[in-house]
């Protein structure tokens, strides 16, 4: 709010009435809370931040209806009616920019009250809930599945966190990638490419598969369950599930940015 000395000496300056009201109310919209990352690694101020989310992205959201702990049910329908009461603060909210935090997080945080992100000591972990639950929060996007011979119901896009190492299997991916005559970058391997490979080097693919799944929970899906939340446009935010990975779930999709992606059965 402007004080009176300060609205006389703009007046000197222009006429207030030819200013772009729509240009100054989306100019002055808050984009971001003097927030750290740190701050939502507890407890301690759970609260305050309910409410500063509350007051200026959902002022009709009332925070009696947060619940107690992850359950992906609940979650959804809070979910639903936050997208229903303004889909642009809940994209805003889907995508809070906190330094180390990823899609869905801060949603997490918002609606569960007994819920806090992991931060720093708990490498791997996204969501510490009641009783020292562990999940890791990953953005996907998700297929039915079914048509042109693909899996069942599955989610893909999405990195491993951590430092595995699936050097080997790439370097063999690439070679099998090279026998197949595929025009893809040198660096990249493509799902068609994986898809060729498969059909042509059946047993070397399963072999290749079934190290890449056994790296991948023992390093990483073994320690703590996931959630899965969709980062598509139609959907955005709404958990697909919330599960225990098993090792048979885990497949390979694609390789790009120095990252062997995978595809999780759902």
């Amino acid at each position: 709010m402007l004080r009176l000395k300060q609205y006389l000496d703009l007046q000197e300056y222009f006429d207030l009435k030819d200013l772009d009201a729509n240009f100054l109310s989306n100019a002055e919209k808050l984009v971001s809370f003097n927030l750290l990352t740190k701050e939502f690694e507890s407890l301690k101020h759970k609260k305050e931040i309910q409410w500063i989310f509350k007051k200026h992205f959902f002022p009709d959201f009332d925070l009696k209806n947060t619940i107690e702990n992850v359950d992906k049910n609940k979650l959804n329908k809070l979910i639903t009616e936050l997208k229903g009461m303004n889909p642009k603060e809940f994209n805003r909210l889907h995508s809070y920019n906190l330094k180390g935090v990823g899609p869905g997080e801060v949603t997490l945080y918002f609606l569960v009250n007994k819920a806090h992100l992991g931060g720093g000591s708990s490498a791997g972990v996204d969501v510490i809930d009641v009783g020292g639950k562990l999940y890791e929060i990953k953005a996907v996007n998700y297929s039915k599945g079914g048509a042109n011979n693909q899996p069942k119901p599955h989610v893909f896009h999405f990195k491993l966190g951590g430092t595995m190492d699936f050097s080997a299997i790439v370097k063999k991916l690439i070679e099998l990638k090279k026998q197949i005559g595929s025009t893809a970058k040198s660096s990249e391997i493509p799902t068609s490419d994986m898809k060729s490979i498969k059909e042509k080097f059946p047993t070397e693919y399963s072999k290749l598969e079934k190290e890449y799944s056994k790296i991948a929970y023992n390093n990483y899906f073994k320690h703590h369950d996931v959630i899965f939340m969709k980062n598509q446009t139609k959907g955005i935010g709404n958990i697909i599930d919330i599960k225990a990975v098993k090792m048979s779930e885990i497949k390979m999709q694609t390789y790009t940015s120095n990252s062997l992606k995978p595809l999780i059965l759902i």
